[in-house]
């Protein structure tokens, strides 16, 4: 039976002591890397920078190339010296020209907390070929990192926490965490999923605060119970600071696709493609009305110099407020999301 999160409130402040990250047992395709600490980057936009200099190294970061390689070595060396460890989930991708090649996730997780009420945060580490893919995902990858160190400084967890650098969201049907999904299925273990929450592109050029709208009454598609909860989330976080937000579509093609096909909550945040800014979002979120979002989308452009660090900084702390909340809620409250601050 699936668990139910509902509307979930902050039961306890955090202790100081350092959260080691466990280690997942073993199995098919699976590997836990030993891998050894690195000099620790501190936020999210030095994270960015150091994804630019594999990409200017290795060409790209695609999933299958060196590059792809040596970010998610940098990833797990960035994680080793937050204290948790990583493990490598392989798994085989097929091309629109019918050939085969083998990738993988980097998984990590808190050494504590309930096993059975496990909170999920991923984004893609993979880009598409000929691009550094900065804005499309190291933003959210580089987000994520730092997430995962802030929470390690903040201490012991109610709920375990589980991060995904996911490989493969390039390619037709997220194969990498349509792959995961599928494995927990198959281990009786996906019950034990609470909730996912999804980071793909966060740092936009002429970005605007998007969510992933959980609103039924918004949706022609089906939304997981407790979905709207996680938005709420969000929400109040934004409202309480006079933060204006959008939505942006339930089916927007990321890795929560899996997550939320699975019947499990599923929210996200998102600053935008080559979708046009419209005259609205130019008054609320600042930049250029009439000007994609993101103009170089996919495109060789997307550098360190196509990213709005404000934003980076913005969504960072966005995300570590959900996951420090939903780390430590073990209750829960009937409550709905409000539409204070969204376009209708």
């Amino acid at each position: 039976m699936m668990l139910a999160i509902g509307a979930l409130v902050i039961i306890a402040l955090l202790t100081m002591v350092v959260l080691l990250a466990g280690e997942r047992p073993d199995g098919p395709g699976m590997r836990t890397d030993d891998v050894g600490p690195q000099a620790q980057v501190t936020s999210a936009y030095g994270h960015l920078k150091e994804f630019q200099a594999l990409a200017d190294e290795h060409g790209d970061r695609a999933a299958g190339t060196s590059g792809h390689e040596a970010a998610a070595e940098y990833v797990e060396g960035q994680l080793a010296s937050a204290g948790y460890e990583t493990t490598r989930q392989y798994f085989t991708v097929e091309t629109r020209d019918e050939e085969e090649f083998e990738t993988f996730n980097v998984i990590a997780e808190t050494e504590g907390g309930d096993e059975d009420n496990v909170i999920m945060l991923g984004a893609h580490l993979d880009g598409v070929p000929g691009s550094p893919a900065i804005n499309d995902n190291a933003s959210g990858s580089a987000a994520l990192l730092e997430v995962a160190r802030r929470l390690g400084q903040q201490g012991a967890v109610g709920n375990k926490v589980r991060f995904a650098w996911w490989g493969a969201e390039e390619y037709r049907g997220f194969p990498g965490s349509t792959h995961y999904v599928e494995e927990l299925d198959d281990d009786d273990e996906l019950e034990t999923i609470a909730a996912y929450l999804n980071f793909d592109m966060v740092a936009s050029p002429n970005a605007v605060v998007a969510l992933y709208d959980a609103r039924q009454d918004h949706s022609r598609l089906y939304v997981p119970e407790g979905s709207r909860e996680l938005m709420e989330v969000f929400t109040d976080y934004f409202d309480s600071s006079g933060q204006p937000w959008i939505t942006t579509s339930w089916n927007f093609e990321s890795d929560q696709v899996a997550f939320a096909e699975a019947d499990i909550p599923v929210g996200g945040l998102f600053s935008g493609s080559n979708e046009r800014k419209s005259s609205r979002e130019a008054r609320l979120f600042g930049g250029e009305a009439g000007v994609p979002r993101d103009p170089n989308y996919h495109q060789p452009g997307d550098d360190l110099d196509n990213i709005d660090p404000d934003m980076l900084d913005l969504m960072t702390d966005a995300i570590t407020h959900a996951a420090t909340r939903l780390a430590q809620d073990t209750g829960a409250q009937d409550a709905g999301t409000q539409d204070s601050g969204a376009l209708d």
